[in-house]
């Protein structure tokens, strides 16, 4: 996805050696016209050049110059002494800053509950500022050691867009959600009661409805509360809360639950975040090899199921829906929470737009816009029974998976769990023309294995691994620069097993 907008990324830093001439032109240019206003357009006008000839690698030199102008301009306000003050950082983050910022967010919890899973690590880095991904992690624990029911899992990851309000609603209400439906099911309460007897069943159920409950509370009753509220004066649009914010934004989600009362995984998908098992199988010598197994499917435009599905849902549409892979060429992913553009009918969007900020919003599509919802929080709900051969999962939104394959990853953590590891040298980059140049528009990915923690060592390889000149450009970027050569990424990866030793035994 980002591909040839970092191979113009990677040419660009590979003439940053020339960044003391980029400083000395500059010097030049403020010399007559640093403390002159009236010539300020003119060296403004100058470094817009740059961005122009430059193109995206411009944009670092604009940033960069741009760190210098104001340096420059505030430099009469200090004393000859103050030279510590007016150093000027290098854009570059240097290796050891690279993995200081990958290392920032990572967690890894141990259980030790001896229930099947024995670990679990996640990370997340942000493109976006603030980020769109959240996540979460819930352990429901039985009342007593005599319940007959065990310990009950739940990780969930969700990528938010046009902001980050439905994701942040959905990590403090989905699984909360999940869990109340579960509860009932178990207790065969109302619509569950028919399928007391298929547990299965009765689970993948109950995680449909909280899904799409959840849902509807953003779009339809909270939404509904707030037209029939009338502020007071004082209040301005202080009282429209954070669900209508969350029906303007949207976001997918990915939900693993693990029963450990029988071994049962179930994966929950709604949009083009994804989860991949990691199974150590039998290969054809006679020894061992990591097989990727995908447990959920990305829901897109891009995706005949889904295109069939949208085609049936909106009969005689068929042609007008998707375009270019999106939703009336606009959103990508075919199932989601909020995004109420593609979900409201007209009266709706009228009646919420013209309340609230006085003017009125157009449906996506235009005349092509007959029959909404265009998009559902339905989710589909895969179920698994753990075995001994499965060793881990790994779900993650899609700034992961963008960059590498289900294969990739399970190989990358196999691999890491196995005791794979390499030594890099964090204190110099070194740029390397030769290593820098793309063939056909492709460049070799080459793998490094320097972090304990999964999740990250998965983040890193996705953006250079042992690349670092690419790695440290990667992460040296500014939103919202970074935001076209990278996606915000959340990684969770959980470990089945008793324990870390028996894990590595059985490996061996």
């Amino acid at each position: 996805m980002f591909l040839l907008q970092r191979q113009a990324l990677t040419l660009s830093f590979n003439g940053l050696r020339a960044k003391a001439l980029c400083r000395n032109i500059y010097q030049k240019t403020a010399e007559t016209a640093a403390y002159n206003r009236n010539n300020r357009s003119t060296l403004m006008r100058y470094v817009i050049g740059v961005v122009g000839v430059s193109g995206v690698g411009g944009g670092i030199l604009y940033y960069y110059l741009q760190g210098e102008r104001q340096q420059t301009y505030n430099s009469s306000s200090l004393n000859d002494n103050d030279d510590e003050r007016m150093r000027i950082n290098p854009i570059i983050r240097s290796p050891r800053e690279a993995t200081t910022k990958l290392r920032e967010n990572q967690v890894s919890f141990s259980l030790q509950r001896n229930n099947g899973v024995w670990k679990y690590e996640s990370n997340q880095l942000g493109s976006n500022y603030p980020i769109e991904d959240m996540k979460s992690v819930n352990f429901e624990y039985p009342n007593s050691e005599k319940s007959a029911f065990g310990d009950r899992l739940f990780f969930g990851i969700y990528d938010g867009h046009s902001g980050w309000n439905t994701s942040k609603l959905l990590s403090e209400k989905l699984i909360p959600r999940v869990i109340k439906h579960l509860d009932k099911a178990i207790e065969g309460y109302g619509e569950y009661s028919n399928l007391i007897s298929n547990k299965q069943e009765l689970t993948k159920k109950a995680i449909e409805k909280a899904f799409v409950e959840v849902d509807e509370d953003i779009l339809i009753y909270s939404t509904n509360r707030l037209l029939n509220i009338s502020p007071k004066p004082d209040e301005g649009l202080n009282y429209i809360d954070e669900n209508l914010l969350s029906a303007f934004a949207g976001s997918c989600a990915i939900l693993a639950y693990i029963d450990t009362t029988d071994k049962g995984l179930y994966i929950a998908c709604t949009g083009d975040s994804r989860a991949v098992l990691g199974v150590k199988d039998d290969d054809e010598k006679g020894g061992k090899k990591w097989k990727a197994v995908a447990l959920s499917e990305d829901q897109t435009g891009r995706s005949e199921k889904e295109v069939k599905r949208l085609n049936k849902e909106h009969p005689g549409e068929e042609g007008n829906i998707i375009i270019n892979g999106r939703i009336f060429g606009g959103l990508e992913p075919t199932r989601s929470f909020g995004d109420s553009k593609y979900k409201w009918n007209m009266k709706m969007q009228e009646a919420v737009f013209t309340k609230f900020f006085k003017i009125r919003r157009g449906l996506p599509g235009g005349s092509r816009n007959k029959t909404p919802p265009y998009l559902t929080a339905r989710p589909e709900v895969t179920y698994h029974k753990l075995t001994e051969n499965d060793k881990f999962l790994v779900i993650a939104s899609d700034g992961l998976w963008d960059e590498l394959s289900n294969e990739e990853v399970i190989e990358l953590v196999g691999k890491l769990l196995e005791g794979k590891r390499d030594m890099i040298n964090e204190e110099k980059n070194n740029f390397s023309e030769d290593e820098l140049k793309y063939e056909n528009n492709m460049q070799e990915k080459v793998f490094t294995f320097v972090d304990e923690n999964a999740s990250t060592h998965l983040i890193r390889n996705a953006l250079g691994g042992a690349k670092q000149d690419l790695l440290c450009a990667l992460l040296s970027l500014p939103s919202p620069i970074s935001r076209r050569f990278r996606d915000d990424i959340t990684v969770t990866v959980v470990f089945f097993g008793p324990d870390y030793q028996t894990n590595i035994k059985e490996l061996q």
